[in-house]
């Protein structure tokens, strides 16, 4: 028995013919040969720029930062107070402040050498000055 096929099947078989590559190629560029190697851990080069005298508030303020914190509002010595800015309260290395007590303190801020800006950590050098507020 011989089989004729009709123009319609032969132009289906023909678009079949011309997908099965196309399917083939598409599958197999979603292979991989070797696993993706993750992009290296950035670790920064840590340096301490020269010491800082700073004055710490006895009070505390909210942060500006992408999670809620509270901040240490502090001072350059001697400066006007619309120089205060604000360093995490857990951001200087060796200080646990107490709510409450003004401090006078030498600090030095962490430098990341590979792209010259800080790290947003302190180290404590050295506690000048406490002094305990009343709250009236």
């Amino acid at each position: 028995m011989i089989l004729k096929l009709t123009n319609s099947e032969k132009n289906m078989k023909h678009r079949s013919l011309l997908l099965l590559p196309l399917t083939l190629i598409i599958s197999l560029s979603a292979c991989q040969s070797r696993p993706p190697v993750p992009e290296p851990r950035y670790i920064p080069n840590v340096t301490l720029n020269a010491s800082e005298t700073l004055e710490v508030m006895p009070y505390r303020s909210a942060c500006h930062s992408a999670t809620p914190m509270q901040c240490l509002l502090v001072k350059p010595v001697g400066a006007d107070d619309d120089e205060l800015f604000g360093i995490g309260y857990n951001d200087i290395i060796g200080f646990t402040p107490i709510i409450g007590t003004a401090y006078t303190i030498k600090v030095r801020q962490e430098i990341d050498q590979n792209t010259g800006k800080p790290t947003g950590m302190w180290q404590l050098d050295e506690i000048l000055t406490q002094n305990i507020h009343s709250s009236n």
